[in-house]
């Protein structure tokens, strides 16, 4: 049988463990502990105290603003070029440009025209000013009220576009 051995715990907490000569053992000596450098402690110092890493940071932030604030370092800035007037600075005042397919070489820009629904033959527009012509359509400056009605006609079946004559040129 083997013998009885103490148990490690009393009731007043754990027992020293003792040496071969029966004797409590000597505790373990600490490492040597050399002094940490000035960054180390800087590290460990900014690791305990995390608040100061927000308020460098933001420390730092605040420097480069106002660094920057006085700086006009950024590229020079360029004039704006305007583009000569287009088509919307042809048009005349309250109208809107509708563009119309065409067939022909006939009308040419400066030309009044009457617009006309091919269904009906009803008169869209009396007088209306030729603003562009191309080969395949022309723009046609329309009355704002009136663009909807020639938008509906060119959609359900076109329309027809008729020249209107100008008066003569009178010599002064």
């Amino acid at each position: 049988m083997s013998p009885v051995r103490p148990s490690p715990h009393d009731l007043d907490g754990p027992r020293p463990r003792l040496g071969p000569s029966g004797s409590p053992r000597a505790p373990a000596r600490p490492p040597a502990r050399s002094r940490p450098g000035t960054a180390a402690r800087l590290r460990i110092m900014l690791y305990r105290h995390r608040w100061l890493r927000w308020a460098a940071a933001a420390g730092a932030a605040l420097a480069v603003l106002v660094a920057l604030r006085g700086d006009p370092s950024g590229p020079a800035p360029v004039p704006i070029t305007t583009a000569p007037p287009g088509l919307a600075g042809r048009l005349p005042a309250g109208t809107r440009g509708v563009p119309v397919p065409v067939d022909s070489e006939v009308f040419a820009a400066g030309d009044t025209v009457d617009v006309h629904a091919i269904l009906d033959g009803a008169a869209v527009v009396l007088g209306a000013l030729i603003v562009d012509a191309r080969e395949d359509e022309v723009v046609v400056a329309v009355p704002g009220d009136q663009v909807d009605a020639t938008v509906d006609a060119l959609t359900t079946g076109g329309v027809v576009l008729v020249l209107v004559p100008q008066p003569p040129a009178v010599l002064s």
